[in-house]
């Protein structure tokens, strides 16, 4: 049986889809094609990753992607279409169409997540339109939704089929350099993933106050996108504790993991919104998959998992 997954957002080898996803249906005998923004086109552990480019333009890339992605999609004749992001529902509708079987992978609390990067309030005409768009018609239209948490999958209870995929660290992972924690630490307290600006100001003023009580560590940031690090390095905080800082842009996955192997205290922080009650932040699992204390906010799902 042939499975295509379908990314318009992603990194072709992202830990959830790629190593989480499409290599374990891989091992399992299936015939795995992956669809992902990329210069070209390659294989690795048995998934064939097909390459589509993105445009320079952001908003028109949001607008275009689907449609090449779509395109690629449809010529490999699969069995089931497993698509990651709310930009591709519209082009999985039409796949609908044609009678296609489409799961849809919903990784975040859209609903939440849109209004904040946007900087707006959840609520009102604009929230009830997207969950129209985002919860609602996905819910009805799509033969499986699939979700990283239990408490994200109760927000879609109209959805006719659905199911829980947790976002948790594969331990075959560690096969690729070993897992031991006394290698030579190059930086004492790491964070992965993407930041946005809110919550960048908490962890600066963290930075900041560490600084205070010692002059002799590393704190390296993993994933962050440039507007980010240019917005950090612009900031009135940024000269007093420049020496401290390493600032990183996203890097593959077992490059992170070797970072994350290099270094001392892994560290996790996001407020406690509902968007990220509904989540599991899987650096905690890879922080502690190398050997690391790891601080962290005290989100429910991670809680009921930890404690």
């Amino acid at each position: 049986m042939k499975i295509c997954h379908i990314t318009t957002a992603h990194p072709a080898l992202d830990a959830r889809i790629f190593y989480n996803e499409c290599q374990s249906l891989s091992a399992n005998g299936y015939d795995v094609v992956l669809i992902a923004p990329g210069e070209s086109n390659f294989e690795r552990s048995g998934v064939r990753v097909l390459s589509i480019k993105r445009s320079r333009r952001g908003l028109i890339s949001r607008i275009v992607m689907p449609w090449r992605a779509l395109q690629k999609a449809l010529r490999e004749k699969a069995a089931i279409y497993h698509f990651h992001d709310p930009d591709f529902i519209l082009a999985a509708l039409f796949m609908k169409l044609l009678r296609k079987k489409v799961v849809y992978d919903v990784h975040e609390h859209y609903v939440e997540v849109i209004p904040a990067r946007m900087g707006k309030r959840p609520g009102g005409l604009f929230s009830a339109i997207l969950r129209l768009v985002l919860e609602t018609i996905p819910s009805k239209a799509f033969d499986m939704l699939v979700f990283p948490t239990q408490s994200l999958s109760e927000e879609y209870g109209k959805a006719k089929r659905k199911t829980v995929i947790m976002n948790l660290f594969r331990l075959d992972s560690l096969e690729e350099h070993g897992s031991e924690s006394n290698v030579g630490k190059k930086y004492d307290v790491i964070h992965l993933g993407t930041v946005s600006k809110l919550r960048m100001k908490f962890i600066l003023d963290v930075v900041y106050q560490l600084s205070q009580l010692r002059n002799d560590f590393t704190w390296i940031f993993v994933g962050l996108s440039a507007e980010t690090i240019e917005w950090v390095k612009s900031s009135s905080m940024y000269r007093s504790i420049q020496r401290h800082l390493v600032l990183m842009e996203k890097v593959e996955h077992l490059k992170a993991l070797e970072l994350v192997r290099s270094s001392s205290v892994g560290f996790n922080y996001h407020p406690l919104e509902k968007r990220f009650q509904v989540a599991i932040p899987m650096k905690v699992f890879e922080y502690m998959a190398y050997g690391l204390p790891v601080i962290s906010t005290s989100l429910p799902e991670l809680s009921s998992l930890l404690c």
